[in-house]
């Protein structure tokens, strides 16, 4: 149902990314060297290239679903969306420390989501908690990369439901959805580069593979019988995004 080419993209990032993160180690001693300590505002926004939402359907001892109920798939695909955070941070010399607050938005892939019996729609949000740790490379070239990662909580908002074309006059319609949210435990790898435009003011390029895991939502369905049923799900977000940044040290 989705491509393919997706899932690839997917894995091919997160493994540039953690091999970028891997470099953190043997990295630090020498950047460590070069920077000027200091503290910094960070702000950075961009787009959320790819993004998408797995939810596993979670059944309650002895309950059963009817072959009429809709489902939601195991992959639920999203258009490209916005992402962006603001925050504080202090280099210690080419080792960077950061605690951001971040905010995401899509919109479902509603072509993704739909056939010839169901239409789909609906949006995830996210408001983001976190801490980072940064590596910089080459302090004395013009252009610096940095990698990084960090950890932190995710409040994901769902909004995602499929529904019946065929209309009904008066009549509940099949439907599936789950329309709640949620903490849950985030992780991003970083890898990027950045330029000094002034002696305390930097821009950087980002790219950031993300996953969100933990979330439980108490979904619903109606069936073809009209018959309501409770379901829950259990929901890992995935995203990879790339972000334009402004560091500002004091």
């Amino acid at each position: 149902m989705f491509a393919p080419a997706h899932r690839g993209a997917r894995r091919t990032s997160a493994a540039l990314l953690a091999g970028f993160a891997a470099t953190i180690v043997a990295a630090a001693p020498a950047a460590a060297q070069q920077a000027e300590p200091g503290a910094y505002l960070v702000a950075r926004a961009g787009l959320q290239v790819d993004s998408d939402v797995k939810p596993t359907q979670v059944l309650a001892k002895g309950q059963t679903v009817a072959k009429t109920t809709p489902t939601l798939p195991r992959n639920v695909d999203h258009d490209a969306g916005f992402t962006g955070e603001l925050g504080m941070g202090y280099d210690f010399g080419g080792i960077r420390l950061e605690g951001t607050a971040g905010y995401n938005t899509a919109n479902v892939n509603a072509k993704a989501l739909s056939d010839k019996k169901y239409a789909g729609a609906g949006r995830t949000k996210s408001f983001d908690l976190g801490i980072a740790a940064y590596v910089d490379l080459l302090r004395d070239a013009p252009v610096k990369p940095f990698v990084g990662a960090g950890i932190g909580a995710s409040r994901v908002n769902y909004s995602i439901d499929r529904h019946s074309v065929d209309k009904i006059p008066g009549a509940l319609q099949p439907a599936v959805g789950i329309i709640d949210k949620d903490w849950g435990f985030r992780w991003h790898l970083d890898a990027g580069i950045n330029y000094d435009v002034a002696p305390k003011t930097s821009i950087e390029l980002l790219g950031r593979y993300s996953q969100t895991s933990g979330m439980k939502i108490e979904g619903a369905a109606i069936d073809e019988n009209f018959k309501r049923q409770s379901m829950d799900y259990k929901l890992k977000n995935a995203s990879t995004s790339i972000m334009v940044g402004l560091r500002q040290k004091f």
